[in-house]
């Protein structure tokens, strides 16, 4: 039995999801609504905060919706040994599909266990799953966001950062 699964931030990365869920099936690109990213959880992979969606009002979390097959779901569920067991757990969502259909997906949501900063890395790892999955301006310029605090707060003036990048 196949499962419908949101996925977002690093989870996006085509060789993380390759490696996480060899079967995946791209379904759709949707957002779950009354949500935004927060870093919360520690990765000793990244060396850095790795995101999670947390409720708030206003607000959307974009990604895309995979067909997960069971071996896909256990192997994602491991997240390559990098966090404990419990880190992360499976939430069922509603989301919205770009022309408005809502769907019933699950999703990861982590266990919060305090607040830390995501690092240029990270970023563009994500990044290069939004672009490979060609989500919407919106979602762009909210990681873009993450990237210009991650700049300002080493002092880099994040106006500089947004030109070179051409963002």
């Amino acid at each position: 039995l196949t499962m419908r699964f949101f996925m977002y931030a690093d989870n996006l990365n085509p060789i993380q999801l390759k490696r996480r869920a060899p079967e995946h099936q791209f379904l759709f690109r949707a957002y779950v609504p009354a949500h935004t990213i927060k870093f919360d959880r520690w990765s000793n992979q990244w060396r850095c905060g790795i995101a999670t969606i947390v409720p708030s009002a206003g607000e959307r979390v974009w990604g895309a919706v995979f067909e997960l097959t069971p071996e896909d779901v256990i192997e994602l569920d491991k997240f390559e040994g990098d966090l404990p067991e419990d880190a992360y757990r499976h939430v069922e969502v509603h989301v919205f599909t770009e022309d408005g259909q809502k769907e019933f997906v699950t999703t990861h949501v982590g266990q919060a266990i305090g607040k830390f900063k995501p690092k240029e890395h990270y970023l563009d790892w994500v990044m290069a799953g939004i672009r490979k999955w060609v989500l919407l301006d919106e979602c762009i310029e909210m990681w873009n966001l993450f990237r210009t605090k991650y700049f300002a707060r080493i002092g880099i003036n994040p106006l500089i950062v947004l030109t070179l990048f051409g963002l």
